[in-house]
């Protein structure tokens, strides 16, 4: 979202920005062709589930009441929102009688079959939003093959556009013998790094079960875990945090297991000596 908006506005076009305090930051707020709007607040309160719905109601309302009244004609979807059947049909359908284009970003073709969860309604829905969007970008060929061939989306519809770097992570004169020594890892040790979301398709735990025999043989190895575990992923988990106090016998596993904002984000990838992402 950063980089397209801020590419967007660099190219004089005008852009508005839909988010909330999560994805909100100061250069959002200086460039002149660059609007925020920060229409979700903050999502990581704790709250009581009537507060949860009465606010993501109050969300949507803001929502549609900007679809209905706002200049621009195009609308870019990077994500759906909570209620996932309201997004992918209504809520398009909506879009389309305002007036509005709509253009959707895929970052996950059918994210429930990733994640073992697909139905017949998932995916309907998903037939439908694609049908409904006048113009969809994804990011890699076998994506737009997936598309065509499983929802019979026209190919002259997808645009493939590989997935961009990451610019919004800050980079300083931090070095990697600073950023271990901050995290309390010897300069002679060898730091294997797991950084991401938690989720059963992300492999974390084949990366412990390796680790495991990897310490068993050497002593000069540290592994930091660092990531949010997702919602819906709870016992999953707790799997995961029995399996680290069982192998973690001498304090060598470093865990943050919470969202690592984006200023923190270089001191764990400077401190590791390989990333490993061993995604199933």
């Amino acid at each position: 979202m950063f980089g397209l908006s801020t590419a967007l506005a660099a190219k004089d076009v005008i852009v508005d920005v839909i988010g909330s305090d999560e994805v909100d930051g100061p250069e959002l707020h200086t460039n002149p062709n660059l609007r925020f709007l920060n229409m979700r607040k903050s999502r990581r309160e704790k709250v009581n589930a009537f507060r949860k719905v009465s606010r993501l109601l109050a969300y949507y309302l803001r929502l549609m009441r900007y679809a209905a009244n706002a200049k621009p004609k195009l609308l870019h979807i990077l994500w759906n929102n909570k209620f996932e059947t309201f997004d992918r049909t209504l809520l398009m359908l909506y879009y389309r009688a305002c007036g509005k284009k709509t253009v959707l970003t895929v970052h996950n073709v059918n994210q429930a079959r990733r994640d073992a969860k697909d139905s017949p309604l998932n995916r309907l829905t998903l037939r439908i939003q694609y049908q409904l969007a006048d113009h969809i970008f994804v990011h890699t060929e076998k994506m737009k093959s997936e598309l065509t061939e499983n929802f019979g989306t026209p190919g002259a519809k997808v645009t493939i556009i590989p997935f961009g770097i990451n610019n919004a992570v800050p980079q300083t004169s931090l070095t990697a013998s600073d950023a271990k020594r901050r995290l309390g890892i010897q300069s002679h040790e060898k730091t294997v790094l797991f950084f991401g979301r938690m989720r059963p398709y992300k492999g974390l735990e084949n990366l412990l079960a390796a680790y495991e025999q990897l310490a068993t043989r050497h002593s000069d190895y540290r592994l930091i875990v660092a990531g949010e575990p997702k919602k819906g992923s709870e016992e999953y988990f707790r799997e995961i945090q029995r399996t680290i106090s069982r192998i973690d016998k001498g304090n060598r596993i470093i865990c943050k297991l919470q969202f690592i904002p984006d200023q923190e984000m270089e001191l764990y990838l400077k401190a590791a000596d390989l990333l490993v992402l061993p995604y199933k």
